[in-house]
């Protein structure tokens, strides 16, 4: 463990009277990193990428790695014009296998239908026996500056009106109304015999392009051996009562 003190800024860049502590520490890293590994065909990748959005291989500039996060290493894809796809590939240790990637291309397509700004979903694949060895979803990339950037540099004023825009959008989360609990899925991503509850009582379920709610894509619900468990995982239609116990 290596750790740096220091005791002259706090997160707002003010003077602190106090020591903050800032360590980084390595655990087992050998593991994390063998966790992180992903075999996976990066000229299959760049096809599927060109027939996502009608390009030629051709017009491809590059493939860069742009991170890696908790679940998924992200890649960067570039083209002669500027245009640029991200692509998330899952490690072989996130968890649900299929319906974690599944669920999240339907769910960011179903934001989309109702207004609410995110990357628009090109293409993905919630299986890995597929050309690229492994599963992937393709995202539209959003031009902009990172709030983290910018945050430190900003007045009051102008936090004040970000942090407004932010409640905005979390109104509209906040405004949809489902039948059940679960995770979004397309209808053509579950098998026929999952119970799925279409999100809309007027839509066809029978439609492979239908949203519906199925399992729980949650990770706690999948861990390790849980994810062994014959237990029902959704859509769950019930509704909890919170009863507040008052002690005397």
């Amino acid at each position: 463990m290596s750790c740096a003190q220091r005791s002259d800024l706090n997160i707002y860049g003010c003077q602190l009277p106090y020591a903050n502590v800032i360590c980084q520490t390595r655990f087992n890293e050998k593991l994390r990193r063998a966790e992180r590994h992903l075999t996976f065909d990066v000229d299959a990748l760049a096809r599927a990428v060109c027939h996502s959005v009608s390009r030629h291989l051709n017009d491809m500039v590059s493939i860069t790695k742009l991170a890696e996060g908790g679940f998924n290493r992200v890649l960067q894809i570039t083209f002669d014009d500027g245009y640029a796809v991200l692509a998330r590939l899952p490690y072989n240790t996130t968890v649900p296998k299929h319906h974690a990637v599944a669920s999240e291309a339907a769910t960011l397509a179903f934001l989309r239908s109702h207004g609410v700004p995110v990357p628009k979903v090109l293409g993905y694949s919630p299986d890995h026996a597929n050309a690229v060895g492994a599963e992937y979803i393709l995202l539209e990339k959003i031009d902009g500056t990172p709030l983290s950037d910018q945050w430190f540099s900003m007045d009051t004023k102008t936090r004040v009106k970000i942090m407004k825009q932010i409640v905005e959008v979390e109104k509209q989360f906040m405004s949809i109304e489902f039948p059940a609990n679960g995770s979004l899925y397309y209808r053509r991503d579950l098998s026929y015999s999952s119970r799925a509850i279409p999100v809309s009582q007027n839509s066809d379920l029978s439609s492979p392009e239908q949203i519906v709610i199925g399992p729980t894509a949650q990770y706690e619900w999948w861990y390790q051996e849980r994810a062994l468990l014959e237990i029902d995982r959704g859509p769950c239609t019930f509704h909890l009562t919170l009863f507040l116990v008052r002690r005397f």
